[in-house]
C-alpha cells in the first residue's frame, strides 16, 4: 500500500505530489495521461517567422491533418489551442459528461492537465485576498516560494508590486516587444495621473524561465509558445512529473480513470477504470489527494458521497477581450525578437475597493485568419486590412472576480449519476457593474494610445478559471474543507485543485492552486509520519 494516491497530474497533482515525495512519502499518481505525439516531432525547433516563411510542411501543425485548427464558428474561446494542444481536451467530454447550458467549459485528460495550454501567468494572491479565502499570508507564503523554486518565475519589481507578493528567487522580466514596449513608454509618461485613477501597469509575471533553471530554458524568444515547448523554458505541470517519476518511492499510474472512491479502516479505496480495454481494479493508500481540475472532481466527490440532487457552488472568474489598436505603433516596424505570452499586466482598483486585472498580448503567431473571421467586410479586404493592422494590434484580456451566489451551481443529476449539470446565472447588476469596470479600463489605455477595436465577451466559462465548489469554511458544514484541504466528512481525503478557494480574485488561479496543494502535500505528509 502506497501512503497517497494523487489523482490528476495537473498543477495541483504534480505539485501535491511534488511536496510529498520531498518530504519521504510514498506516492501513486492515477492518471487518464493524453499527450499530442502526432504534431510535436514536425514542428522544427525555429522562430515562428522562420517556419512561416521555409516549412513546406507547416500546413499540417499550423492548420492541423484534419483541419481542426479551423475554427468553423466565431472564435470565441480556446483560441490559443493550436492542433498540437488540443489533445488536452481530447476524450474529456465523453468521460466527464456535463450539461451546461450557456456555457463554454474545458476540461481535460492530458497530461499536465489544462496547465498543458496555461498561459504561464502568475497572480500570488495578496494578504487581504487570503484573508477572504480563510488563510493567512503567513500560512500560504512558504509555499508560494517553494513553488517559485519548483516552477521557474520571472518578472519585475514595479508598479505592481503591492498587488503581487514577491520573491527572491524571481528571474528577470521577458523582453518587450516593440508594440508593448511603446504602451510602457507611454505609461511611465503618464504614470501619476493614470495612478490617481487607479490604474497601475507593470511586466507581466510568468512562470517562463529567462535563464537556465533546472535543466529548462532560457527562453528563445522564437513566438512558438501556443505551439510547442522548446526548451521547456515555458513551466508545464508534465515537466514536474517528469522529475518525479526520476525518483524513488513515486509510481505513475497513466490510462486510469477514477469512478469513486470510499474509506476503509486502513485508509482510501479507489476504484478505477482502464481507458483501453474497460477493466477495473481497485488501489488503496493510507490517504487520497484528489487534483482532478474543479468540474472532475466535483463528480467524483458527489459520486463517491452519494449527492445526487445536492447543489455545490460554482465559480468562474469573467471575462472579455478587446483588440486593441496600438497607435504609437502605426507605420513603425516591429521585432522579430518576441514572445507569444503575457507583455504587460494592467491592474485597476476601484474606490469601492474592487481589483480589475487585464493583461495586455501582442499578436501574430495565432494566424491572421482567426481574426478575419471577426472582420465584417470581406475575405480579400480583411486580409489586406489586417496585413497592415497586425503590427499595431494589442489584445486586451480582462477578468473580473466572483463569489458565490444561489444562481452559480453544479449538481449531480439524480436521474443520471454519471452526468453533472452546471447552472451559472450572475446577476444583472454584477454584469453591469463589470460592463461600467471595463468602460474605466479602456478609458484609462486610451490614455496610452490604445484604442479598442470590439468588446467581445466569449460567454461564461471562457476564462477557464472554475472554483469553488467544495469551499474551506470555518464552520463545519457538510461539502466543505477545512484549513487544511481535508474534505469534510471525510478523515483522508484531500482536494488541492480549485474546488478549495471560496471565491476568486480578479487574478488567474494557476499559481495559487500549485501553492494550496504544496501546503496539503506538506501537511499530508505531517499528518502520515
Amino acid at each position: 500500500m502506497s501512503d497517497v494516491i494523487v489523482v490528476g497530474s495537473g498543477p495541483g497533482g504534480a505539485n501535491a505530489a511534488a511536496a510529498l515525495i520531498e518530504r519521504g512519502c510514498r506516492v501513486r499518481m492515477i492518471d487518464y495521461g493524453n499527450q499530442d505525439t502526432h504534431y510535436a516531432p514536425l514542428i522544427p525547433e525555429l522562430p515562428f517567422r522562420e517556419l512561416r516563411r521555409g516549412d513546406p510542411h507547416q500546413h499540417r501543425y499550423l492548420l492541423g491533418d484534419r483541419y481542426e485548427g479551423i475554427p468553423l464558428g466565431p472564435v470565441r474561446v480556446g483560441a490559443q489551442l493550436t492542433p498540437p494542444r488540443m489533445y488536452v481536451l481530447a476524450s474529456a467530454r465523453e468521460n466527464i459528461p456535463v450539461d451546461a447550458p450557456g456555457m463554454s467549459l474545458s476540461m481535460s485528460l492530458g497530461r499536465g492537465g489544462l496547465g498543458a495550454a496555461w498561459s504561464a501567468g502568475i497572480f500570488p494572491f495578496t494578504a487581504d485576498e487570503l484573508r477572504d479565502t480563510g488563510l493567512a499570508m503567513e500560512e500560504l507564503q512558504p509555499y508560494y516560494a517553494e513553488v517559485y523554486d519548483r516552477v521557474g518565475v520571472c518578472g519585475a519589481q514595479d508598479d505592481l508590486a503591492p498587488f503581487f507578493p514577491s520573491a527572491p528567487s524571481m528571474m528577470p522580466p521577458l523582453e518587450l516587444d516593440a508594440g508593448t514596449g511603446r504602451i510602457a513608454a507611454r505609461y511611465a509618461r503618464r504614470r501619476h495621473l493614470l495612478n490617481r485613477r487607479g490604474f497601475f501597469l507593470g511586466r507581466a509575471r510568468l512562470a517562463v524561465c529567462t535563464r537556465p533553471f533546472r535543466g529548462r530554458g532560457p527562453c528563445d524568444y522564437s513566438d512558438m509558445e501556443y505551439w510547442a515547448d522548446f526548451r521547456r523554458a515555458v513551466y508545464r505541470a508534465q515537466w514536474t512529473v517528469d522529475e518525479l517519476e526520476a525518483k524513488p518511492g513515486f509510481t505513475y499510474l497513466p490510462r486510469l480513470l477514477v469512478e469513486r472512491f470510499r474509506e476503509t479502516e486502513e485508509g482510501v479505496a479507489v476504484e478505477v477504470r482502464q481507458a483501453d480495454g474497460g477493466g477495473r481494479e481497485t488501489l488503496q493508500a493510507r490517504a487520497l489527494v484528489l487534483a482532478a481540475g474543479t468540474l472532475s472532481t466535483a463528480r467524483l466527490v458527489l459520486r463517491s458521497l452519494a449527492c445526487p440532487g445536492r447543489a455545490v457552488p460554482m465559480l468562474c472568474n469573467a471575462y472579455t477581450y478587446v483588440p486593441m489598436l496600438n497607435t504609437g505603433m502605426l507605420w513603425r516596424p516591429w521585432r522579430d525578437r518576441r514572445s507569444s505570452l503575457a507583455q504587460l499586466t494592467a491592474l485597476l482598483k476601484l474606490p469601492e475597493g474592487r481589483l480589475v486585472q487585464s493583461q495586455v498580448f501582442s499578436y501574430r503567431s495565432l494566424l491572421t485568419f482567426k481574426l478575419m473571421k471577426e472582420l465584417p467586410l470581406g475575405l480579400r479586404d480583411s486580409r489586406l486590412l489586417l496585413q497592415h493592422l497586425i503590427p499595431s494590434l494589442a489584445i486586451l484580456g480582462i477578468h473580473h472576480e466572483d463569489r458565490p451566489s444561489p444562481a452559480k451551481t453544479c449538481i449531480l443529476l439524480p436521474a443520471d449519476p454519471d452526468r453533472l449539470e452546471v447552472s451559472y446565472e450572475p446577476a444583472a447588476a454584477e454584469v453591469l457593474r463589470q460592463r461600467a469596470d471595463e468602460k474605466r479600463l479602456l478609458s484609462c489605455f486610451l490614455r496610452l494610445g490604445c484604442l479598442p477595436l470590439k468588446t467581445i465577451r466569449p460567454g461564461h466559462g471562457a476564462s477557464i478559471h472554475y472554483a469553488g465548489t467544495f469551499p474551506m469554511t470555518p464552520e463545519d458544514r457538510p461539502l466543505t474543507c477545512d484549513t487544511d484541504g481535508r474534505l469534510r466528512g471525510t478523515r483522508r481525503v484531500y482536494l488541492a485543485d480549485g474546488s478549495f478557494f471560496p471565491w476568486l480574485p480578479p487574478k488567474g488561479l494557476t499559481f495559487n492552486i500549485m501553492a494550496h496543494a504544496s501546503r496539503v502535500g506538506a501537511l499530508l505528509a505531517g499528518r502520515l509520519r
